[in-house]
C-alpha cells in the first residue's frame, strides 16, 4: 500500500509563518476559510498540515518516546549530574530552563491551533452542512489530532491552557490553565460526536496511516481511562475524581463498540507487526489501528528507539537506543513468551554488522531495526528511517476492555478473561495454552489479582511502545513500580556476587556466546550454565570453536568498590527518593521559563515542588 504521504505535500499556500506565542495566530492563509473548505481537496490539505507536526523533532525524537524513558520498563541513560537535557526528564529533575520542554509545548499548541482552524472551517462549510462524507471524515481526523496533542500535554503538564476555537486577531492569547477533568471530558464528548461520521481504515485510501474510526473508538477509551484515573496534583498528592466509574463505563462501551462493530484479528506472528512497519507494509483489520506515517528521510524510529547499529562501511547507517529496557523487565518475562525475544534485544550490530552483546544496562527495544528496511538508506544515514510509529494496537483495546470489566464489576467477568486470553494466546505456542493461558487466568485471585495481571500484561505486550508511564500514573502505582525495579536490580547485582538475598542466584552473572559468522550464539541467556564452560580471549573477528567469549552481565549491576548498587541504578530514577515507593512520583513537568514570561503573569510554575 502506498504510504500516506502527509509530510511531502505542498501546503505553503495554506500555511506560512511561525509561532511566537503558544496561543498566537501562527499562520495567515492566502485564501479565505470559505474558499479552502469549499472543496474536498483543499480541506484535506489543511488537515494534512496538522498531521505534518508529527514530523517535527518535538514528536519524533522527544514526546513520542524520549519523554517516557522513566518507567519501570523503559529508561534513559542518565548522566552523573543534571544537564538540562532530556536526561533530566528521565530522572525527574527537569527545570524550567530545559529547552526540550519548550520545543514540545510549542509544537503541541501549533498542532492544536491548526486543528482548531480546520474544525471551524469544516463545520462552517456548505459541503459539511450538506452531509458530505469526506468532510465528516476530515472533521473527525482534525478533532482526533487535537485530542491527541491535548492528551500529551495533560499527561506531561497537568492542567494547561485550553482553547478549542480558531484564533483570530483580538483574541485573548494569554489563557490560564484549565483543569484536566474539564479538558478530557470535552475531548471525550467531542470524539463521541465525531466517530460515527468517520470511516473504517479498510474504506480509506491510506488505511491505518490515516486516522480512522477504529482508532477514534480506541482513543475515546484511552482518554476515558485517563479521565477516570489518578492524577498528580500541585500539592504532590495523587487523587481521582469521584465520578471515575462513569468514565470506566465509557471506556468499556467504546471498546465493546469497536470489537462488535469492526472486529480485528491479532497477527499470530508478534514480530511481524513491527517488521511490517520497517518494511512499509500496512495490513488492514490486523493489530495496528493507526500508525504515524513517515516517508523515507523522515521519522526517527530505528534511530533513537530500536536496535543499535554502529556506523561503518555497510549501507544501513547508524542508529542507537536512547530508550533502553532494564534487566528487571527482561527477566520478568516467561521464557516461553514469544514477545520476549521480539521486545528485548541483547545484541547490537557493530560497524561490520557483526552481532555483539549489549551491556546489561543497554538492552534495546527490539521491535524496530533499520536492517529490516526494504531499501538500505545508505552508510551516512541516521535519522529519517521512514519507519512508522504505532499509536494504538488492537491488543490495547482488548486489555482496556479486560481492565474496565474488572473495575466496573468489582472482579473479572467472562468477557474480561476472554479478552486477556486472546492477548496471551498470541504470546505462547498452542501447546502451552493450557498452562500459560487457561490455568494462568483461572488462578488469578479476584479483582486485585486480575488487575495485577493486566498491569503485567500491558508491560509485556507494549514494551518499547512508550505507553507505560501514562499507565503507571493513572493507576497510582508509579512509585511502587519504580521502587520494585530499583530493588530488583540491586538484588540482581548483589546475587551475581553471592552477596544478595538469593532471589536471583540462578540468573546469569556472565553471558557466554560464540560467533557464528556474523551471528552471536548464546549458550544461555536466562540462567547460569549448568557446567563450567571453556572461555577464550575475545578475538576481533572470526569464529571461536574451542571456547566461549564471556562478558559481564548482571555483575555490572553492582559497584564492587562501594559494595552497593551500580551507578546505572543510582542515576536512572535519581529524582525519585522514596525507596519504599509510597510517595507520588513527580512526573508533571514545569512550564518553560519563556512560557511563563510570555504569559504576562497569567501562568506560573506553582506546586509540584517547582
Amino acid at each position: 500500500m502506498k504510504r500516506f504521504a502527509i509530510y511531502s505535500l505542498v501546503i505553503l499556500p495554506l500555511v506560512a509563518g511561525s509561532c511566537k506565542k503558544f496561543l498566537n495566530k501562527e499562520y495567515e492563509s492566502s485564501f479565505t476559510q470559505d474558499y479552502i473548505y469549499s472543496n474536498e481537496e483543499d480541506a484535506r490539505k489543511a488537515v494534512n498540515a496538522v498531521y505534518a507536526l508529527f514530523n517535527q523533532d518535538a514528536f519524533t525524537s522527544r514526546v513520542s518516546n524520549n519523554f517516557t524513558g522513566n518507567s519501570d520498563i523503559e529508561v534513559g541513560s542518565v548522566g552523573a549530574s543534571p544537564d538540562n537535557s532530556r536526561r533530566d526528564i528521565w530522572s525527574f529533575e527537569a527545570t524550567d530552563a530545559n529547552a526540550d520542554l519548550l520545543t514540545v509545548f510549542n509544537n503541541a499548541y501549533s498542532a492544536i491551533n491548526r486543528a482548531n482552524d480546520c474544525i471551524e472551517g469544516i463545520t462552517n462549510s456548505p459541503l459539511y452542512k450538506a452531509g458530505n462524507a469526506t468532510m465528516k471524515q476530515l472533521l473527525g481526523e482534525a478533532a482526533t489530532l487535537r485530542a491527541y496533542w491535548y492528551y500529551l500535554l495533560v499527561n506531561h503538564w497537568g492542567d494547561v491552557p485550553f482553547k478549542t476555537t480558531s484564533t483570530k486577531s483580538g483574541d485573548n492569547f494569554y489563557l490560564p490553565r484549565t483543569g484536566r477533568d474539564t479538558i478530557l471530558a470535552f475531548l471525550i464528548d467531542d470524539l463521541r460526536k465525531a466517530e460515527e461520521g468517520m470511516q473504517w481504515a479498510s474504506d480509506l485510501d491510506f488505511g491505518i496511516e490515516r486516522i480512522n474510526r477504529e482508532f477514534v473508538l480506541g482513543m475515546i477509551a484511552r482518554l476515558s481511562l485517563m479521565r477516570g484515573g489518578y492524577w498528580l496534583y500541585p500539592d504532590m498528592q495523587m487523587r481521582r475524581k469521584s465520578d471515575y466509574l462513569n468514565y470506566y463505563k465509557i471506556a468499556n462501551d467504546y471498546c465493546k463498540k469497536l470489537i462488535e462493530s469492526k472486529p480485528h484479528t491479532l497477527n499470530t506472528d508478534f514480530k511481524k507487526i513491527f517488521h511490517n512497519e520497517c518494511q512499509g507494509v500496512t495490513p488492514l483489520n490486523d493489530d495496528v489501528l493507526y500508525e504515524v506515517a513517515f516517508q523515507p528521510g523522515f521519522g526517527d524510529v530505528g534511530w533513537c528507539n530500536g536496535v543499535k547499529v554502529d556506523a561503518g562501511t555497510h549501507a544501513y547507517g547508524s542508529g542507537s537506543n536512547y530508550l533502553s529496557l532494564p534487566p528487571s523487565y527482561y527477566y520478568s518475562f516467561d521464557t516461553l513468551d514469544k514477545r520476549l525475544e521480539v521486545t528485548c534485544s541483547i545484541i547490537f550490530y557493530d560497524g561490520t554488522l557483526l552481532e555483539t552483546p549489549t551491556a546489561v544496562t543497554s538492552i534495546a527495544p527490539g521491535k524496530w531495526n533499520r536492517l529490516w528496511l526494504k531499501t538500505a538508506p545508505g552508510s551516512a544515514s541516521a535519522k529519517g528511517t521512514g519507519i512508522n510509529w504505532p499509536l494504538m494496537r488492537y491488543s490495547d483495546v482488548l486489555l482496556m476492555l479486560a481492565e474496565t470489566e474488572n473495575e466496573i464489576n468489582n472482579g473479572p467477568t467472562g468477557t474480561a478473561k476472554d479478552a486477556l486470553a486472546m492477548v496471551r494466546r498470541r504470546a505462547f505456542a498452542t501447546e502451552h495454552w493450557g498452562e500459560k493461558v487457561d490455568n494462568y487466568i483461572a488462578a488469578l485471585a479476584g479483582k486485585e489479582g486480575f488487575f495485577e495481571a493486566i498491569v503485567n500484561e500491558r508491560a509485556w505486550e507494549f514494551g518499547g511502545e512508550c505507553l507505560r508511564k501514562y499507565d503507571l500514573a493513572r493507576w497510582n502505582i508509579y512509585g511502587r513500580k519504580l521502587a520494585d525495579a530499583i530493588q530488583a536490580l540491586t538484588d540482581m547485582g548483589a546475587d551475581a556476587y553471592g552477596a544478595g538475598p538469593g532471589d536471583y542466584t540462578n540468573l546469569p552473572d556472565y553471558l557466554y556466546y560464540k560467533k557464528n559468522d556474523k551471528t552471536a550464539v548464546f549458550y544461555t541467556k536466562y540462567s547460569k550454565p549448568a557446567v563450567a564452560l571453556p572461555v577464550v580471549d575475545v578475538p576481533n573477528k572470526g569464529d571461536n570453536p574451542d571456547g566461549y567469549i564471556r562478558v559481564n552481565w548482571l555483575r555490572s549491576l553492582r559497584n564492587t568498590t562501594t559494595e552497593g548498587p551500580a551507578d546505572f541504578i543510582l542515576r536512572t530514577w535519581r529524582g525519585y527518593k522514596d525507596n519504599a515507593g509510597t510517595e507520588p512520583v513527580r512526573y508533571i513537568l514545569p512550564l518553560h521559563s519563556s512560557v511563563i514570561t510570555n504569559s504576562q503573569g497569567v501562568l506560573k510554575n506553582d506546586g509540584y515542588g517547582y
